[in-house]
């Protein structure tokens, strides 16, 4: 018999030789079974009652075949491959998954059983005096800011009520008896209040200096509803107009549109500010596209109200979804999907939907 070095059979070494053949099917790394008499293997480690006149020296070899098998240099078990994860005290077992998972279910569960609806007062939280507050259903002369100061305008004046603290303050006063804030809107950052007036003229008051920061003149009407998209400032008036205004600017007019054959009492940005909805006494609705308004081609004119169009809200997380609500010949709040033109429901309110919604 011969024996084979360590690096004998090899790729290397075969490939280094062509000329030289070998009968050695298999390799040194992966056993061939085809070489493997497996049947008689397994009989010599597992037959312990046959006959044999050398029956303790094969007892002996099958204990000692079994043990190498079997049993490492330590006598602890053998295993050939073996998997060296992460401390066991890091990781939990899967079964502690589990009972993680069931106790989630359990929570989730729990919480879905005892969830209380939401509820909704039955009765006002305050009532505040307003004075001279004018009762006209085409001007919007309040507005809830985002820093928790309501805007107000009440007569010739205009005051701010702080809803924290309660604390009122007179922001301005009109001296012309001719004249009064028709339309308030706080700007999106709640630092400037932009007022609309019935002489036509438009005005930007710094609410914590109590200051006049710049006033606009291109209406020839009152004006009847403002609405903020970042810096520009977009106002809807009696005279038929709609006007986007650009509050950095100089020359701030940068869009006129005069769609609408009726005063403008309602405008809405979207929450994204690509789309305004506007609403007319005309009880014509109008969706524009704000990269298309200077082109003066709106993107839907619905036509479903039977009275003036002033309430309009935009869902908060739906942004294609408007609702708006019509005047007293109307009586309904409807739906709308700005992206197709049309009415998903409406809702019957047996009144008039005068204010923002």
């Amino acid at each position: 018999m011969w024996e084979l070095q360590s690096d004998w059979y090899s790729p290397t070494r075969l490939n280094s030789n062509p000329i030289t053949q070998y009968d050695f099917p298999g390799d040194r790394f992966i056993p061939n079974r085809s070489l493997m008499d497996l049947d008689q293997a397994r009989s010599l480690l597992s037959n312990r009652t046959t006959p044999n006149r050398n029956s303790n020296f094969n007892e002996v070899y099958r204990k000692s075949i079994e043990d190498k098998l079997t049993l490492d240099s330590e006598g602890n078990p053998f295993r050939m491959l073996v998997f060296r994860g992460s401390p066991k005290s890091n990781r939990k077992s899967i079964r502690c998954v589990d009972l993680m998972r069931q106790d989630e279910a359990k929570e989730l569960d729990g919480n879905g059983k005892h969830h209380q609806p939401r509820r909704l007062p039955k009765g006002e939280a305050r009532i505040l005096d307003a004075p001279n507050i004018r009762n006209d259903f085409y001007m919007s002369t309040m507005d809830w800011g985002k820093n928790n100061v309501i805007a107000i305008a009440l007569g010739k004046d205009l005051f701010l009520w702080n809803a924290e603290n309660r604390e009122v303050h007179k922001l301005l006063q009109v001296d012309d008896l001719n004249d009064f804030p028709s339309s308030v809107a706080w700007s999106q950052d709640a630092k400037t209040v932009a007022v609309g007036f019935r002489r036509s003229k438009l005005q930007l008051w710094d609410a914590e200096t109590s200051k006049l920061v710049r006033s606009l003149e291109n209406h020839k009407d009152r004006i009847a509803s403002i609405t903020w998209n970042g810096h520009t400032l977009t106002s809807g008036s009696r005279d038929k107009s709609i006007i986007n205004h650009d509050v950095r600017a100089g020359s701030n007019v940068t869009c006129r549109l005069r769609t609408h054959t009726g005063e403008v009492c309602g405008l809405k940005w979207s929450g994204e500010g690509n789309v305004l909805a506007s609403g007319g006494n005309e009880n014509l609705l109008y969706i524009w596209d704000s990269s298309k308004m200077n082109s003066k081609r709106f993107l839907f004119r619905l036509k479903d109200h039977r009275a003036a169009v002033k309430a309009l809200a935009w869902c908060p997380y739906q942004s294609e979804v408007l609702a708006s609500g019509g005047g007293t010949k109307d009586g309904c709040i409807k739906i709308w999907n700005t992206k197709k033109g049309t009415c998903i429901k409406s809702i019957a309110t047996e009144a008039q939907a005068s204010y923002k919604i």
